[in-house]
C-alpha cells in the first residue's frame, strides 16, 4: 500500500534523525558547558514539549487537511533544526530551538495518526501499528548507535544537519506519495458538536480505552530503576544494560506478537494483556536472581506493548474521524505524562524502602488500574452491542447504551439491574419485595429519605457516605444530569451550617493526617501490609458489590457496609501517614463500582464520609498508641486489649457523631433514629469493627493471615442483606407496621400452634372513623401522619408479643395469642381510649385530634378452626361498631350451625 508506506518511511525517517540529533545535542552541549546539568536539560526539552504539543497542537489535525499539515510541520521542523545546525550558536538560543523542534512533532504525529485509519481498515490497520511499532524501535536503537559512530568523524553540527535533511526528505515522500483529502467535518447528524474531552468523557468506551493506555506509563517503572534495581542484586554495569534491554526487547515480541492474536478475541484480549503486563512485576517481589528478572521484564514489557496497540487501535478507531486528530494527540500526551509520573513517584517510593519493592508496588498498581480499566472496556463495549434480539426487537435506548439507571420511581416492583448487576445477583430482591408493590418502591419512605427526613451512612463501618436530607432544591439530589462545573456541584446547595462542618471535617483530615505523617515511619513491611490490606479490601468489595448495591438502595437509616473491617485493622498496624491511603482507595473503589449512580450518591458526601472514617482512625489510632505503646505492644498483654477495645468505641463515637451532627444541623432538629440509626444497624457496626481487632491481630502474626477474614465477611454480608429484604418485605411503608401478606403469615402459624396447644388466639380488626374527612380537609401527607401516629398507639397499646399489623388504607389487624374474651375486650377497649386522646401536630402549626377508632373483636376457635373464619367475624362485628356510631368495641356471637358445618 504506497501511502502507508510513505508515511511508514517519513516516521522511520524522522525517529532515526531525532535520535540522531538528542546525541549531537548531547555531545554539544557538554563540550560549551561541561555541565552534566545543563546536558540533562537539553536531553528533556527533547520530550517534556512533546506532552505540552500534544494538548495544545493536536488539534489542528482536524482543522486542516492532514497530508499538508505534516509536509508543513516537517518542513518547519527542518528550518528549526537547520538553525541549530549553524556553529557558534549560543546556548540561550539554542535551548529555545530544541523546544520549538519538539514541539513541532506534535502536529505531525497527531496527523499522522489520524490518517493511518483512513489508509488502513480492519485488521490492517492493527498490523500496520504493530509493524510501526517495531520498525520503530529498530529506528531508536539505529539512531543512538549511528550517531554515535557518526560523531567519531563528525562535528555534532553535522548531525545537526543531518536531521534537517531527514525532515526535508520526509515532507517530499509524504507530498509524492500520499493524495490530498480535505478537512474531515462533523455529521449533520451531529449539529452541536462537543469538544474533544467532553466527547471522550461522555462515552464509556473511548473513556475506558484512554484509561488503559494512560495505565501504561507504570510499566515503564522497571526501566526507570534499572540501575538501582541492579545494584541490589549486586550486578556489574552490564546487568544495568541488561535490565534496560529487557522492556525494549519484550516491546518487539509484544509488537509481533499482536497481528497473531485472532481477531474475535483481540478486545476480550486487550483487558488480559494488560493484567499480565502487571503480573511479572509483582513476582519481582519475591527477589528472584537476574535472569529471572531480566525474563520478567521482558514478559510485562511484550505484555503491554500487545495491550497498548490493540488499545490505541481501538481508541483510533472509536473516535468520529473530525475529532481524530485532537483525539489522538491528547491520549498520546497522557501517555507521555503517566510514564514520568510513574517513574517518578517509584523513584520516591525505592528511596524511602528498596527498588525491589517500588517495583512490586507499581505491578500491584498495575494489575488493579489495568483490572478495572479492562472491565469498564468490556462491559462497555457490550453494551454498544446490544442487539435488537438482546432487546426485544427494539433499538437500545440511551440508558441501555450507557448503562444508566432507570428512575428509582419507576413503577417497576424492584430496582433494574445496573453496571453490570446479574439477574442472579438481584433475585433474592425481587423475589423478597415483590408481594407488596406498596413496599417495593425505592421512593417510598421506608427507603428513601423523605421530603424533611435524611438517610445517613454510617461507615465503618460507621459512615460511607452521609446522605443529607433532600434539599428544596431538586437539584442536590438529582441522579440526572450531573453538574460538571465546579460552581454547580450540589455541595453548594447545602444549607451554610453543613457547609461549614463538611469543609472543617475535611480540613481537619488533611492537617491531622499532614501532623501524623511526620511522626510516622513507613518500612519495606509496612508498604507489604498496606497492600495486602488494599489488595483484600477491593476483593471484598468485588465480590460482594452486588450485594451491597442493593443493601444500599434500600436504606434510609445509617448505612454500615463493612468497610471498617479494613479500615480500623490499617489504624492498629500501619503508621498513621499510610491509613488514609487504604481509606481513600477502598471508598474511592466503593464508590466506582458500587455506589455509582445510585439514587443519592454524591461524590462530596463520599469525600465528607471518607474524612470522617480519616479522622476515626486516626483517633483509634492515638488511643492504641497512647495506652499501649509499642514497647508494650504485645497482643497478648491486657493492657493492649483494653487499649483496642476503648480504641474501638472512640471510633464508633467520633465516626458516628460527625454523622449525626451533619444529620442534625441539616434538619435542624435531633431525631435519634435518623441520626444514630437502629440498635441493628448500630450493632452491626460494633460486630465489623470487632471484626476489624480480629483482622488486626492476624495481621500482627502475618499479614496473610487477614485472608482468612474474607470468608466470614462475605457470608455476613449476604446474611445482612437476606435480613434487609426480609425486613423490607415484611414492614408496611408508612406505618412500619407488619403488612397484611406477613401478618396473615404469623397469624396461619400461631392458629396451627393453638390448635395443637389447645388455646385461644385473639384477632381485632380495627378501623380509623372519617379517615377521608382527615384527608379531604388536610391533604394526604397530614392523613399519612394521622395514620403513623395511630399505629404508634396501637403497638403502644398492644401487649408486647402482640403483632399490629396494617391491613389496609386506614384498618389495621391486630394478633392476640394466649388471651381470653375479657383480655382481648380490654385491650381493645385500651386501644380506642388512647386514639381518643391523640393529637397529632402537623407541619403549618394545626394539631390534629378528636380521632376514634372503631374495633370488632373475634376469637379462635370459637369462630371456627381457620384464621379465615376468625377474620371474617372480627370484620362482621367491625361493621356492627360503625353501624352502632363508630367508636366502640363490638363482638358477634357465633352461631351453633356455624360451628358444626351446616
Amino acid at each position: 500500500m504506497r501511502e502507508f508506506r510513505a508515511l511508514w518511511a517519513a516516521e522511520l525517517l524522522s525517529v532515526a534523525g531525532d535520535q540522531l540529533a538528542r546525541v549531537g545535542l548531547a555531545v554539544l552541549v557538554y563540550r560549551h558547558t561541561n555541565s552534566a546539568g545543563w546536558t540533562a536539560l537539553t536531553y528533556a526539552l527533547t520530550f517534556l514539549p512533546a506532552l505540552l504539543g500534544g494538548v495544545l497542537l493536536s488539534p489542528l489535525a482536524d482543522r486542516f487537511p492532514r497530508r499538508e499539515l505534516m509536509i508543513g510541520s516537517d518542513l518547519a521542523r527542518a528550518v528549526i533544526a537547520g538553525g541549530m545546525a549553524l556553529p557558534g550558536l549560543p546556548l540561550p538560543v539554542l535551548l529555545p530551538l530544541v523546544f520549538l523542534l519538539t514541539l513541532g512533532g506534535a502536529p505531525f504525529k497527531a496527523a499522522q495518526q489520524a490518517l493511518l485509519p483512513t489508509i488502513l481498515e480492519g485488521d490492517r490497520y492493527v498490523t500496520g501499528l504493530s509493524l510501526r511499532t517495531v520498525s520503530n524501535q529498530f529506528a531508536q536503537v539505529a539512531g543512538f548507535l549511528g550517531g554515535g559512530a557518526l560523531l567519531v568523524v563528525l562535528d555534532p553540527h553535522v548531525a545537526l544537519g543531518l536531521n534537517a535533511v531527514t525532515f526535508v526528505v520526509a515532507a517530499v515522500v509524504v507530498a509524492t506519495r500520499v493524495r490530498h483529502r480535505p478537512v474531515p467535518s462533523a455529521p449533520q447528524s451531529h449539529p452541536r458538536d462537543t469538544g474533544t474531552v467532553r466527547m471522550l468523557w461522555a462515552d464509556r468506551r473511548l473513556r475506558a480505552l484512554v484509561a488503559l493506555s494512560w495505565t501504561v506509563g507504570i510499566f515503564t517503572i522497571p526501566e526507570g530503576l534499572a540501575a538501582p534495581y541492579a545494584d541490589t542484586l549486586g550486578a556489574a554495569a552490564i546487568g544495568v544494560g541488561l535490565l534496560m534491554a529487557a522492556d525494549p526487547a519484550g516491546s518487539i515480541v509484544g509488537a509481533w506478537l499482536v497481528p497473531r492474536l485472532p481477531q474475535d478475541r483481540r478486545a476480550e484480549m486487550t483487558s488480559w494483556l494488560a493484567v499480565a503486563s502487571g503480573v511479572p512485576l509483582v513476582l519481582c517481589f519475591f527477589q528472584p536472581p537476574l535472569v529471572v528478572v531480566v525474563l520478567l521484564w521482558a514478559i510485562s514489557g511484550a505484555c503491554a506493548t500487545a495491550y497498548l496497540i490493540l488499545a490505541q487501535a481501538a481508541f483510533v478507531v472509536g473516535v468520529p474521524d473530525h475529532r481524530r486528530g485532537a483525539a489522538a494527540g491528547l491520549a498520546g500526551a497522557g501517555v507521555l505524562s503517566s510514564q514520568g509520573v510513574a517513574v517518578l513517584a517509584a523513584g520516591v517510593l525505592a528511596d524511602a524502602t528498596d527498588p525491589v519493592l517500588a517495583v512490586a508496588t507499581g505491578g500491584v498498581a498495575g494489575v488493579a488500574l489495568t483490572g478495572l480499566s479492562g472491565v469498564s472496556w468490556l462491559r462497555a463495549r457490550s453494551r454498544r452491542e446490544l442487539s435488537p434480539e438482546r432487546t426485544g426487537g427494539r433499538e437500545p435506548d440511551d440508558a441501555e447504551k450507557h448503562g444508566e439507571l432507570t428512575s428509582p420511581c419507576s413503577s417497576s416492583k424492584a430496582p433494574p439491574p445496573a453496571d453490570g448487576d446479574d439477574e442472579s445477583d438481584v433475585k433474592a430482591s425481587d423475589q423478597a419485595i415483590g408481594q407488596s408493590t406498596e413496599i417495593t418502591s425505592p421512593c417510598s419512605s421506608s427507603f428513601a429519605p423523605p421530603p424533611a427526613g435524611t438517610a445517613a451512612e454510617h461507615g465503618n463501618g460507621a459512615a460511607d457516605q452521609v446522605v443529607f436530607a433532600r434539599s428544596a432544591q431538586p437539584a442536590s439530589l438529582s441522579t440526572g444530569e450531573r453538574s460538571r462545573a465546579p460552581w454547580r456541584w450540589a455541595l453548594w446547595d447545602e444549607p451554610a451550617r453543613v457547609l461549614a462542618l463538611i469543609l472543617f471535617v475535611e480540613a481537619a483530615a488533611i492537617g491531622v493526617t499532614a501532623f501524623l505523617a511526620g511522626h510516622s515511619v513507613v518500612d519495606r513491611n509496612a508498604m507489604v501490609t498496606l497492600g495486602i490490606i488494599v489488595f483484600l479490601g477491593v476483593t471484598m468489595g468485588e465480590l460482594s458489590r452486588h450485594v451491597e448495591r442493593v443493601r444500599r438502595r434500600f436504606n434510609d437509616t445509617p448505612h454500615v457496609n463493612l468497610t471498617s473491617v479494613w479500615t480500623f485493622s490499617a489504624a492498629l498496624v500501619l503508621p498513621p501517614v499510610l491509613t488514609p491511603v487504604v481509606i481513600c482507595l477502598l471508598y474511592i473503589h466503593l464508590f466506582w463500582r458500587s455506589w455509582y449512580r445510585v439514587r443519592g450518591v454524591r461524590p462530596y458526601r463520599l469525600v465528607f464520609t471518607a474524612s470522617t472514617v480519616v479522622l476515626s482512625a486516626h483517633t483509634a489510632w492515638t488511643i492504641r498508641h497512647l495506652f499501649a505503646p509499642e514497647s508494650l505492644g504485645a497482643w497478648d498483654q491486657p493492657l493492649v486489649v483494653v487499649a483496642v477495645a476503648v480504641a474501638v468505641v472512640a471510633y464508633s463515637c467520633v465516626n458516628s457523631g460527625l454523622v449525626a451532627c451533619a444529620i442534625t444541623l441539616h434538619e435542624k432538629r435531633l431525631d435519634i433514629r435518623r441520626a444514630l440509626g437502629t440498635g441493628k444497624e448500630n450493632a452491626l457496626e460494633y460486630g465489623t469493627l470487632g471484626l476489624g481487632a480480629i483482622t488486626g491481630l492476624l495481621i500482627s502474626f502475618n499479614p496473610l493471615w487477614a485472608v482468612m477474614i474474607v470468608p466470614a465477611l462475605l457470608v455476613l454480608h449476604r446474611s445482612v442483606l437476606m435480613r434487609q429484604l426480609e425486613e423490607a418485605a415484611s414492614t408496611d411503608q408508612k406505618t412500619g407496621l407488619a403488612n397484611a401478606t406477613s401478618w396473615t403469615n404469623l397469624a396461619t402459624a400461631e392458629i396451627q400452634r393453638a390448635a395443637r396447644d389447645e388455646s385461644q388466639v385473639g384477632v381485632l380488626m380495627v378501623d380509623l372513623d372519617h379517615f377521608k374527612a382527615v384527608n379531604d380537609a388536610h391533604g394526604h401527607l397530614v392523613g399519612d401522619q394521622v395514620l403513623q401516629a395511630v399505629a404508634d398507639v396501637l403497638a403502644a397499646s398492644a401487649r408486647r408479643y402482640d403483632v399490629v399489623g396494617r391491613w389496609g388504607g386506614e384498618e389495621f389487624v391486630v394478633l392476640c395469642p394466649e388471651v381470653t374474651s375479657e383480655a382481648l375486650r380490654a385491650i381493645a377497649e385500651r386501644m380506642c381510649e388512647r386514639v381518643r386522646e391523640l393529637r397529632v401536630p402537623t407541619e403549618g402549626g394545626a394539631v390534629i385530634d378528636g380521632l376514634s377508632v372503631s374495633i370488632g373483636i373475634a376469637l379462635y376457635p370459637e369462630f371456627g378452626p381457620e384464621l379465615q373464619d376468625v377474620l371474617l367475624a372480627a370484620d362482621d362485628a367491625l361493621f356492627v361498631a360503625k353501624d352502632s356510631g363508630r367508636n366502640q368495641v363490638q363482638s358477634i356471637v357465633a352461631a351453633i350451625g356455624d360451628l358444626n358445618g351446616h
